[in-house]
C-alpha cells in the first residue's frame, strides 16, 4: 500500500463531508473510513495520524454520529479509537472537551466504549491535576445520570479500573469517588461491584497505616451507605464494631497524635452515619451505641482537647436527627454529660455548646412530643434552670460566634410550644431580643431577626405573649432586621 494513497483517501473524505448526505455518499464515506482505517493500521502511523487530524475536524467525526447507517457509525468509531490511543487525556480534553459526553451517550456500543478505558486511565497519578479533576468530574456525571454502567464498568474499563486500584493512594480514591456516585444510583451496581473485587478493596482501605487514607475512608463510607445493601454488607464485615472498639480503647499505646486523629475521624464517621440514606439511624445506634463514649469524652476535663470539642460536635450533629435523638435521649449519657459541663465551659467551647445545643432543639420543623419533650429536658438541666439567662448573657459579650450561636439557640426554641412560653415568661429576655444595637455586626443582628422571625410565625405564640409584646414582636419583624428609628429625640428640661 502506497504512502501517499491515504492522503488521497483523506483528501476524498473531506469532499464527502462537504457534500449533500445522499447515499452515494454515505457509502463512499462508509468506504473511505474503512480505508483510513486500513492506513492507521498499516502505517506509517504517526505520518496518517497527523494529516488525518490535520485535515478532518474531530467536530465532523461526531457529526457522523446522526449517520443513517450504522456500518458507517462502526468505521468512524474505529478511526477515532485509532486516533484517541496514542493521544494524552490533556490533549483529549483541551481540544475535544465539547465532544466526550455526546461520545459517551451515543446509543451505538462500539462508540461509547472506546472512551471508558480512556476515561479511567485518566484518573492516574499522585497530583490532582486539571486532567485527573475534569476525568473524575465527567465520569461522576455520567453515572449520577444513569448512562454509564454498561460501557464504563466493560471488561477493558475494569482492567483500568484494578490498575488504578493497585497504585497509589490519591489514584485509589479517585476511584473510589467515582464509585461512589455510581452505588447512590442501584443496589444492583454494588452488587456487581462486590462480585468484582472492587468493594473488598475499599474494605481494606480501612486496615491502612496511613491516616490520611482511612480518614479519606471515612468521609466515603456514609456516602456509600447511600444503598441499605452497601451498609449491610459493611456492617457484616465488622467495619462500625471495630471503630467503635477503638473509640472504647483505653491501651496506653494508643496514646499519640496519629491516634487522637484516628478518634476524631471515627467519632465523625458516627456522626454521618445517622443521615446515611441506607441507614434507620435509632436502629444504627441500638446497635453501634456511640453516646456513651460521647458522655465519656464531652466529661474529660480540659477545655482545650480537641477530641472533647470534636464529641460535642458530633453529638450536635446526631442529635439534630430525630431518630438519632430518640435514643440518645433514652439513653441518657452523652445528653447528661452536655447538661453537666455547659456551666464550666468558656471561650470558643462555650460557642461549641450552643451551637449543639441549637443542633438538638432544630431537630426537625415540626418536632414529635417524644423528640420535644427530650428537648425540653435537657433545657431544664442547662446552667441549673437558668438557662435563658446564661444565652443571652453570652450575647451580651458581643463577639460575632457568640451571638450567631445564641440567637440560634433562641431561634430553634421558637420550634416548641415550651420554647415560646420560656421565651413569654421573661420580660426581660423580650426586652432584650425586641433591642436593637447597631454596633453588632450585620451577620448578628440577622441572626437576632430571625429569632424573633421565628417568635413571630410559632403557631403558639399569639397564646403564649400578652397582646402589647406580640405586637411589638410583630413590629420588630415588620421593620426588617436592619431598622434604625429616625426620631429626633427631644431633650426635654427638668421642671
Amino acid at each position: 500500500m502506497s504512502d501517499k494513497e491515504y492522503v488521497a483517501t483523506i483528501k476524498q473524505i473531506c469532499e464527502f463531508l462537504q457534500s449533500d448526505p445522499t447515499p452515494d455518499v454515505i457509502q463512499g464515506l462508509r468506504d473511505s473510513f474503512s480505508n483510513l482505517s486500513m492506513h492507521l493500521k498499516a502505517g506509517p502511523f504517526l505520518e496518517v495520524f497527523e494529516t488525518t487530524i490535520s485535515n478532518i475536524p474531530f467536530g465532523a467525526l461526531f457529526s457522523l454520529l446522526a449517520a443513517p447507517d450504522n456500518k458507517l457509525i462502526v468505521s468512524v468509531a474505529d478511526v477515532t479509537g485509532q486516533l484517541l490511543n496514542p493521544v494524552t487525556w490533556t490533549m483529549v480534553h483541551q481540544t475535544f472537551e465539547d465532544y466526550i459526553i455526546q461520545g459517551l451517550a451515543h446509543p451505538h456500543s462500539t462508540f461509547s466504549e472506546h472512551y471508558g478505558p480512556h476515561l479511567w486511565k485518566c484518573l492516574e497519578g499522585k497530583s490532582d491535576t486539571d486532567t485527573t479533576k475534569l476525568a473524575k468530574r465527567v465520569l461522576v456525571h455520567l453515572f449520577n445520570v444513569g448512562i454509564a454502567k454498561d460501557y464504563l464498568f466493560s471488561k477493558d474499563s475494569l482492567k483500568v479500573v484494578n490498575s488504578l486500584l493497585s497504585g497509589n493512594e490519591s489514584q485509589r480514591f479517585r476511584v473510589y469517588d467515582v464509585v461512589t456516585a455510581a452505588i447512590s444510583r442501584s443496589d444492583e451496581i454494588f452488587e456487581f461491584l462486590c462480585q468484582k473485587g472492587i468493594i473488598d478493596a475499599f474494605v481494606k482501605e480501612g486496615d491502612s497505616d496511613d491516616i490520611m487514607a482511612v480518614m479519606n475512608w471515612h468521609e466515603l463510607l456514609p456516602i456509600l451507605c447511600t444503598a441499605k445493601s452497601a451498609y449491610d454488607y459493611f456492617s457484616l464485615q465488622g467495619i462500625f464494631s471495630k471503630s467503635l472498639q477503638q473509640l472504647n480503647s483505653n491501651d496506653a499505646e494508643t496514646a499519640s497524635a496519629t491516634y487522637s486523629l484516628l478518634q476524631v475521624s471515627t467519632l465523625k464517621l458516627f456522626s454521618r452515619m445517622v443521615d446515611a440514606q441506607g441507614v434507620n439511624p435509632a436502629e444504627f445506634l441500638a446497635e453501634y451505641d456511640i453516646a456513651p463514649v460521647l458522655g465519656r469524652l464531652i466529661s474529660t476535663e480540659g477545655s482545650e482537647s480537641e477530641l472533647k470539642s470534636t464529641a460535642i460536635r458530633c453529638l450536635g450533629a446526631i442529635g439534630n436527627n430525630a431518630g438519632a435523638l430518640e435514643h440518645l435521649a433514652a439513653e441518657n449519657s452523652a445528653l447528661e454529660a452536655l447538661a453537666d459541663t455547659y456551666g464550666r465551659s468558656i471561650g470558643h467551647q462555650r460557642v461549641e455548646y450552643l451551637q449543639t445545643i441549637a443542633c438538638i432543639f432544630g431537630h426537625a420543623p415540626q418536632p414529635t412530643n417524644t423528640t420535644s419533650q427530650a428537648c425540653y429536658e435537657l433545657y431544664s438541666r442547662l446552667a441549673q434552670g437558668k438557662f435563658l439567662v446564661s444565652v443571652t448573657q453570652e450575647i451580651m459579650k458581643g463577639f460575632e460566634e457568640s451571638c450567631a450561636a445564641g440567637f440560634a439557640v433562641i431561634q430553634k426554641m421558637a420550634g416548641h410550644a415550651w420554647g415560646v412560653r420560656e421565651i413569654a415568661s421573661s420580660k426581660t429576655v423580650i426586652s432584650f431580643l425586641l433591642t436593637r444595637d447597631s454596633s453588632r455586626v450585620k451577620t448578628a443582628q440577622q441572626w437576632q431577626f430571625s429569632a424573633v422571625q421565628a417568635i413571630a410565625e410559632a403557631k403558639d405564640a399569639q397564646g403564649a405573649f400578652d397582646s402589647d409584646d406580640y405586637s411589638r414582636i410583630a413590629r420588630y419583624v415588620k421593620e426588617g432586621p436592619y431598622y434604625v428609628d429616625s426620631t429626633p429625640q427631644v431633650a426635654l428640661g427638668s421642671s
